[in-house]
């Protein structure tokens, strides 16, 4: 039998982007139009077999995206095997706090694999184009930028199995992790 991890995964980023509804779509496979605004955190788990055989259990901690509620997310991040970081790719203003949720991730957590997410692709008005957030991503040691719709549920299961997989990496070759650059 393979072996099973389990990893604390934090997802954070502006109000309003879409993380409670990343977050649902893939762990119930439904999507809500409305989500109530998240308070603090909120903690949601699943548990995946990957095409490697490999099982993983997904701790998933869905940050307020509220400048108001920033205060506590350091504590929350502490343990974390890794991080998703959303923006709105139809609002610029998400993009530009990016920064900040990471250097409130890499404050508490470490230099923690981090994903960086772009919602809502399934909308028009497209305020961030992808080369743009791919060199992002790059620049900030990001292991990769990815696009998505949880309306439509596009690329939502590739985000998580690419962290988890990104993830067991590093576990099995804790010299690659990017704090030990």
């Amino acid at each position: 039998m393979a072996d099973t991890y389990i990893f604390k995964v934090v997802v954070a980023g502006a109000g309003g982007v879409g993380k409670t509804a990343l977050i649902q779509r893939y762990c119930t496979g439904t999507f809500a139009e409305d989500h109530k605004m998240t308070i603090g955190a909120a903690f949601s788990m699943k548990q995946v077999e990957l095409d490697t055989g490999e099982h993983v259990k997904m701790q998933l901690w869905d940050f307020a995206g509220e400048e108001r509620f920033r205060f506590v997310l350091g504590d929350y991040c502490k343990g974390a095997s890794g991080a998703i970081v959303c923006y709105d790719i139809t609002d610029y203003d998400t993009f530009q706090q990016i920064p900040e949720w990471l250097r409130i991730i890499r404050t508490a957590a470490g230099m923690v694999p981090i994903v960086l997410v772009g919602t809502k692709y399934d909308l028009p008005g497209h305020e961030v184009d992808l080369p743009t957030a791919d060199k992002y991503a790059d620049d900030a040691k990001l292991i990769m930028n990815v696009w998505c719709s949880s309306k439509l549920e596009i690329n939502i299961e590739p985000i998580f199995s690419a962290i988890a997989k990104w993830l067991i990496y590093f576990v099995k070759n804790p010299s690659m992790h990017p704090s030990s650059k």
